[in-house]
């Protein structure tokens, strides 16, 4: 995906913060799924460590996330995941722990429902421009 802007339809946006505060304390993350920039479905995964400060994904629900969306004929559009008692700025182990580099915004989902998203490189971001239709 290229570096536009980012639209979030709201069931696709609502599903993401409803996932977030069913996680809480513990940090969530999943996908958001679609077209050309606009993120049409929402993918829950399960964070293996549990943690309020990190997560992580197995490599297996991955692979079945990628097939689902090429049997559905979408791709990721966006990730996502929660810092349920810190701002939603990326820290340290999300840049060291980017799989995706630039090509796809990351968005944060903060305490009080605070989302932010960013494009990740190595060792700094940027602010990414998003919205909700």
């Amino acid at each position: 995906m290229s570096r536009h802007r980012l639209r979030i339809l709201r069931p696709t946006f609502d599903a993401m913060l409803a996932h977030a505060y069913a996680e809480q304390p513990n940090e969530c993350c999943g996908f958001l799924a679609g077209l050309a920039g606009v993120a049409t479905h929402h993918f829950p995964l399960v964070n293996l460590l549990a943690s309020p400060v990190a997560y992580e994904v197995d490599a297996r629900e991955l692979l079945t996330l990628q097939r689902t969306l090429r049997s559905l004929g979408i791709e990721e559009v966006a990730l996502y995941h929660s810092h349920p008692t810190s701002a939603p700025i990326p820290s340290a182990s999300d840049l060291a722990r980017n799989g995706y580099g630039t090509s796809i915004p990351h968005l944060i989902v903060g305490p009080a429902n605070d989302v932010r998203a960013w494009w990740l490189h190595e060792t700094t971001f940027d602010v990414a421009e998003w919205s909700v239709e």
